[in-house]
């Protein structure tokens, strides 16, 4: 038998095992990757797009943490467009249309160069562990490694199936193998697994769809990047479109006569789908008062003929698709290249984990991606990076990377798969932060890169970079709380060119930017600023300024939260031994066994006065120490 050791093994090549493999290596640990097809290296088996709401700040703060996603979306980015932009300065992000070839490609060029990191196409089968903890792999081809740190980040391959109307089969996505064997070693390990179910759409040959009576869809005007320190590009030169339309009556008529052959009515399919992305049957069968229903027909690469049909994901039988595909407009003619399908897979509850991502009794194995039971290449790329470099700083012996949910969306995603686990892919929403006007995309690196660098993950060029931003929006803060702006004829004819209120009285440019309909471009007319700020630049300083109050509020209010985080509750701690905790809350509190007050605040059923009795307890605990 073939045997060798690394320090940390990452299992599965998809966007959170690219992630993780990369921040690993980078931190100077010798790492191993082990993938199924390296062929299908960061494969985009749905949607190809990168970002939105929540899901764009995600890829942003990736960005910030010295991570690789935003750079390969701007590498693969065929459109762009700002969303949210009417919803305030909190939710505003950008989606691209991406590429996926040029995706992947970009993907593995960074792994198959990357110092300190091996690659095999070979199947993991079984978890080693010794007295408690990791101490390697054994895989398919018969090979033994030996780690400190094993990650799994096995997407939707674990016992995968895929489901086409009455037939089903093993399968991952795409028509890729599945993974079997690890499945069963992971229960024989003792750790708990449920079902859970996506979809995709049917593919359509791009020369068989008429797409005349479409709205198209092009990129923003402007030049735009994910990466914090990209290159900002315009796409409108490209003339790549999307296209809205909507499904039919015909659609609905068909899907009525057809559903009962839906798996998801028969009973094959057991697991929950996404409630944020549903198929199109769950749509008929929860909205059966909505005849018809928008779609978008995103053309996927300019080197395949290939389109994808966002919002119309579906698992019934090849024929049917078929008929509900010609049903579309513009699509009486329209071929099939790849039929849409449902996947049942095993995913791992996220609430054996820690913070870290590391398994609560299995020293060593951390976890990311869809196989903690999320959706999403952003949320899937976000929990890599963090398994990456919190299994690096443990081997290395350093402190690990645990995000508040002041701190990032990615400190809330991490945040809710812990302490309140999932049983539905959970999808990343800007709804689940309460803290989101400080979680903004314009101070993204405020408020993560200085842990990219005390990681090791962002260079002296990089940091030298930020650190020269930094020094040009505080100049020029302090420069708008000086400089004042004064009534006269040639202000308020500024004013009412940009919508603004007129000022009626002397006042800072600060001041004045909290005015309504005032923006820094008006302000910058009025008085220039001393040195030329970028885009990013500007958004900071406006919104820093415009919103300082609510800021500053936030703020209090967050810190108040993170004291309850920061009361750490120790490993085995004694529920029993907390006199007057309610059942409920009692049986929640020994199954999740939170990390801190904070954690157990926000589990669901544990109230305000038992985190209190049970914080009266730890400090009677740590007295008598």
């Amino acid at each position: 038998m073939f045997r060798d050791s690394y320090e940390v093994i990452v299992i599965g090549g998809g966007h959170a095992g690219c992630e993780a493999a990369l921040a690993s290596a980078r931190i100077g640990c010798r790492t191993l990757m082990l993938n199924l097809n390296i062929d299908n290296t960061a494969l985009m088996p749905c949607n190809p797009s990168i970002g939105g709401p929540a899901k764009g700040h995600l890829v942003r703060e990736v960005s910030a943490l010295g991570g690789e996603q935003a750079r390969a979306a701007d590498a693969s980015t065929l459109m762009i467009r700002w969303l949210n932009t009417s919803k305030g300065a909190a939710v505003r992000a950008l989606r691209a249309q991406c590429d996926p070839i040029i995706y992947g490609t970009y993907y593995r060029k960074m792994l198959t160069t990357q110092k300190n990191l091996d690659i095999n196409q070979d199947e993991a089968v079984r978890i080693l562990t010794s007295n408690g903890r990791v101490s390697g792999v054994l895989t398919r081809h018969g090979a033994e490694y030996f780690s400190r740190a094993v990650i799994l980040a096995g997407g939707v391959y674990l016992g995968g199936r895929v489901f086409i109307g009455e037939k089903s089969f093993p399968s991952g996505p795409m028509g890729q193998n599945n993974a079997q064997a690890l499945q069963k070693s992971l229960e024989e390990l003792g750790i708990k697994t449920g079902l859970m179910r996506t979809d995709t759409t049917p593919r359509l040959n791009i020369h068989t769809i008429d797409f005349s009576g479409m709205k198209p869809q092009l990129s923003e005007n402007e030049p735009l990047c994910f990466d914090l320190w990209g290159e900002r590009k315009l796409y409108t030169a490209s003339k790549y479109a999307c296209w809205f339309s909507r499904t039919t009556e015909t659609t609905y008529e068909i899907l009525s006569r057809s559903i009962s052959r839906s798996p998801l009515v028969t009973g094959e399919v057991r697991a929950h789908g996404p409630r944020y992305c549903p198929s199109i049957e769950d749509k008929f069968l929860r909205f059966p008062e909505h005849i018809t229903h928008p779609i978008v027909f995103e053309p996927v690469s300019p080197s395949t003929n290939e389109v994808y049909v966002q919002n119309f994901s579906t698992s019934l039988p090849y024929d049917v698709q078929v008929e509900m595909v010609r049903s579309l407009p513009g699509c009486e003619h329209a071929k099939i290249i790849r039929p849409g399908y449902g996947i049942e897979y095993v995913y791992l509850l996220p609430d054996q984990l820690r913070r870290t991502l590391e398994n609560k009794n299995i020293h060593g194995l951390f976890c990311a991606g869809q196989v903690n039971g999320t959706s999403g290449y952003e949320e899937a790329a976000a929990q890599g990076l963090t398994a990456g470099i919190n299994a690096a700083l443990s081997v290395q012996g350093r402190e690990q990377l645990e995000l508040g949910r002041d701190e990032g969306y990615l400190g809330v995603l991490i945040d809710d798969l812990t302490t309140k686990s999932t049983d539905e892919p959970y999808r990343m929403l800007t709804g689940r932060c309460e803290h989101r006007l400080l979680l903004r995309w314009d101070n993204v690196a405020h408020r993560l890169a200085h842990y990219g660098r005390r990681i090791g993950l962002i260079d002296d060029s990089r940091w030298s970079e930020l650190e020269a931003s930094f020094a040009r929006e505080n100049r020029e803060t302090e420069r708008l709380n000086r400089e004042k702006v004064r009534p006269s004829d040639e202000v308020n004819a500024l004013c009412e060119e940009y919508g603004a209120e007129i000022p009626g009285e002397v006042m800072t440019l600060a001041e004045f930017l909290k005015h309504r309909g005032v923006s820094y471009e008006l302000v910058a007319r009025l008085s220039p600023p001393e040195e030329e700020l970028s885009a990013d630049e500007r958004a900071h300083v406006e919104t820093e300024l415009r919103y300082a109050g609510y800021l500053e509020r936030e703020a209090r209010t967050a810190s108040r939260m993170k004291d309850f985080d920061g009361a750490k509750i120790p490993d085995g701690f004694d529920y029993d031994s907390v006199k007057g905790l309610r059942a409920e809350s009692l049986q929640k509190l020994k199954h999740y066994r939170p990390e801190s007050l904070g954690q157990a605040l926000r589990i669901s059923g544990v109230t305000p006065v038992d985190v209190q009795l049970l914080s009266v307890m730890l400090a009677r605990k740590e007295r008598e120490k």
